[in-house]
């Protein structure tokens, strides 16, 4: 029963603010909480997920104030994951060697923040950034990069959400 109330068009908006709001989260908890500084594929990425935030708060209140419009929402969130997972896949691709990289991802190295003096606390900001190469997977979990755990749940939240019906 829980299964299908969770699995309906009412449920929708707020399973793509759960998904996409988790893996946006857990990908600033990285860069910010461990300091695994993300490529130029990793925010493409992340722009997908933020437009789906997007989509899926605007579906909420819309609802809320009695529009319905539930059916172009939802294939817009559909929209929006896939090309998550479009992102996603494709710099997994990179990262095995399968597909080839942008030309801005080829750049590679690391990163070392300057230390600051206590009245400038914002020095580093002149500083250019390098970010890693996206064919540097910086970390994997059963296997799966962060690339591909995005990718893989990004499908999932897909095919969710199209299935969806009616309760």
């Amino acid at each position: 029963m829980i299964f299908k109330t969770f699995h309906s068009k009412r449920a929708a908006p707020w399973v793509a603010l759960g998904l996409s709001g988790g893996l946006l989260g857990g990908a600033w908890i990285f860069q910010y909480g461990f300091g695994y500084l993300p490529c130029t594929m990793c925010y493409w990425q992340r722009h997908a997920h933020k437009a789906v935030l997007g989509i899926a708060a605007l579906w909420l209140i819309l609802r809320a104030v009695g529009v319905e419009a539930a059916e172009i929402l939802r294939w817009a969130l559909v929209l929006a994951l896939l090309v998550s997972f479009g992102y996603a896949a494709w710099h997994v691709g990179v990262e095995f060697g399968w597909l080839e990289a942008p030309a801005t991802c080829t750049a590679g190295g690391s990163l070392t923040l300057p230390e600051c003096p206590a009245d400038d606390p914002l020095c580093f900001l002149d500083k250019s950034i390098k970010p890693p190469a996206c064919s540097e997977a910086v970390w994997h979990f059963l296997g799966l990069s962060m690339a591909g755990w995005n990718a893989a749940l990004s499908l999932i939240g897909a095919v969710w959400i199209a299935t969806s019906r009616e309760r």
